[in-house]
């Protein structure tokens, strides 16, 4: 079986690659080949910029895959740029949406893929809606084969997933907890998100690539493991050996003092996300996520303490933490 892979040397692509390597499949990238120490050697790979539809179509041109998957399409326009390359090029086209698409907050307390689709405080979440939504018109109108997949937050080895950190140096979290800084929470703590790892996400995604059943359905691939944001920094706690100096600060001052953080909280973070994926293991039995958020973080952080060079620290992120520290400090007196 031979799949295209657009991008797949990012965060969530690369274990998918991995895996999908190891399950036999013929991979090929493609992508503007800023990244070739992470294609795996087994992998084919084309050099092409897949916002340029004329020099995809020349790259492409006498191919045909099995799947085609997109990792890095965000924007409606993108994805009918690709509705015209891919059509009859492939027997599955499965793009990678977000679970940011689903209201928040949900009306049930298990959000399925039948959840509404409507996330007011994402503009990332809003424009992957419009993605899916033309897709799901090529679906009816051309049959264009379309599988969507709604990874929710997926980190891989080296990053250090947690409420309001740096996501240019994941050392800059590790390096605030050894020396005893304060760690920011948003709101009380109390709310549960759904983290899963990488290598976890990849086992039900190749599941789906290939699978004629999973075709015209949406997909949300998540761990089964849902803690509370104070739960996790006890995790941080163990791992590390430290103990957190915690500030709990109103989300709604967060964003304020730092606009930029808006969607990624209000829209995301900050409001309990747990799912349900019964209609997944439906599809891909074997699905069973194995890499809790302790043992993949330990490992990140062991990977993180072994490598001098990723251990920078992130300054932007540093003055923001700053900014919202002098802020909210007055207050607590």
């Amino acid at each position: 079986m031979k799949a295209l892979i657009i991008g797949g040397t990012g965060v969530i692509s690369a274990d998918v690659v991995k895996f999908a390597i190891a399950q036999g499949w013929d991979i090929t990238l493609l992508n503007r080949g800023q990244r070739n120490k992470n294609i795996p050697p087994e992998a084919k790979f084309i050099e092409c910029d897949a916002r340029d539809e004329g020099a995809m179509k020349k790259a492409l041109e006498g191919k045909r895959f099995d799947v085609a998957v997109n990792f890095i399409g965000f924007l409606p326009e993108q994805i009918e740029q690709d509705i015209r390359v891919f059509e009859g090029k492939c027997a599955q086209y499965i793009f990678i949406s977000t679970c940011c698409v689903y209201q928040k907050p949900e009306g049930r307390w298990l959000t399925t893929e039948s959840s509404p689709l409507r996330n007011l405080n994402s503009l990332y979440g809003q424009r992957k809606i419009l993605c899916e939504e033309t897709l799901n018109r090529a679906y009816r109108e051309k049959n264009f084969p379309i599988t969507i997949v709604r990874p929710n937050w997926t980190y891989c080895l080296g990053t250090i997933p947690f409420i309001f950190t740096s996501w240019r140096s994941p050392w800059t979290f590790v390096d605030r907890l050894q020396k005893g800084l304060p760690i920011i929470v948003p709101g009380d703590g109390q709310s549960r998100f759904t983290i899963t790892h990488a290598a976890d996400f990849a086992t039900g995604f190749v599941g789906l690539m290939g699978n004629y059943h999973a075709i015209g359905h949406a997909f949300h691939i998540t761990g089964d493991e849902a803690l509370t944001w104070n739960q996790y920094l006890e995790l941080l706690e163990r791992i590390t050996g430290t103990k957190a100096r915690v500030v709990h600060v109103p989300t709604d001052l967060i964003v304020k003092l730092l606009p930029h953080l808006h969607d990624d909280l209000a829209g995301d973070k900050a409001v309990n996300f747990l799912f349900d994926n019964t209609k997944l293991r439906q599809f891909v039995p074997g699905f069973a996520p194995r890499i809790s958020y302790y043992e993949g973080v330990k490992d990140s952080i062991e990977y993180l303490r072994a490598r001098p060079e990723l251990q920078t620290i992130d300054t932007d992120y540093v003055a923001n933490y700053d900014k919202v520290l002098a802020a909210y400090g007055p207050l607590l007196t």
